[in-house]
């Protein structure tokens, strides 16, 4: 589900994505990009991709195009650093969610990764299966997993990222952030 901006998740993201002058930065599931928009007034080119083709029609920026996060149509190390907010726990596919995001990303580049704290599956997606699937029952449909900062380590540990941190946010709800390195 989409979800427009987030004041206080944005400020977190600001610390620790650290934007700077010359640095190219990719938005990974970015929605209608909003991030987008907002980073835009810091240092650093930023592009969003997303796969909802509604999303990128009515994009809040013109920085945003379509793509399919496990197949970026970017070069290898093209970006210094990669965000993706609520976007790894609806792809089928987490490794290769996690191989592009380090294919993409220089050695020496960061990525920060945000997925909801959930104590079951689905747990912060019950609303959104309501309105989607009219049966919050269905919220396993919207969250295709229960993610945290163990299993995300555990599947970066077979890629070119390492992590780094992880920590819990309260911005909109409980919610993971991970902090991922690329191997130099």
């Amino acid at each position: 589900m989409a979800f427009d901006f987030n004041a206080s998740l944005f400020k977190v993201l600001v610390r620790y994505l650290e934007p700077a002058s010359g640095e190219k930065i990719l938005d990974v599931g970015c929605s209608r990009g909003f991030y987008v928009k907002a980073l835009g007034a810091h240092p650093g080119v930023v592009i969003g991709v997303d796969i909802s083709e509604a999303s990128v029609a009515t994009a809040v920026s013109d920085k945003v195009e379509l793509g399919d996060v496990t197949n970026l149509r970017f070069a290898d190390a093209t970006f210094d650093k990669v965000f993706s907010l609520h976007t790894i726990e609806h792809v089928p596919d987490l490794s290769a969610f996690v191989s592009e995001v380090g294919r993409v990303l220089k050695p020496g580049g960061v990525a920060i990764v945000v997925y909801p704290w959930e104590l079951f599956r689905g747990m912060q997606a019950i609303g959104a299966a309501a309105r989607l699937y009219r049966n919050p029952f269905l919220a396993g449909r919207v969250h295709l997993h229960r993610l945290t900062p163990t299993r995300l380590a555990e599947l970066v540990a077979r890629s070119s990222l390492v992590h780094r941190e992880s920590r819990l946010v309260p911005a909109m709800g409980l919610q993971y952030m991970t902090i991922l390195d690329k191997r130099s």
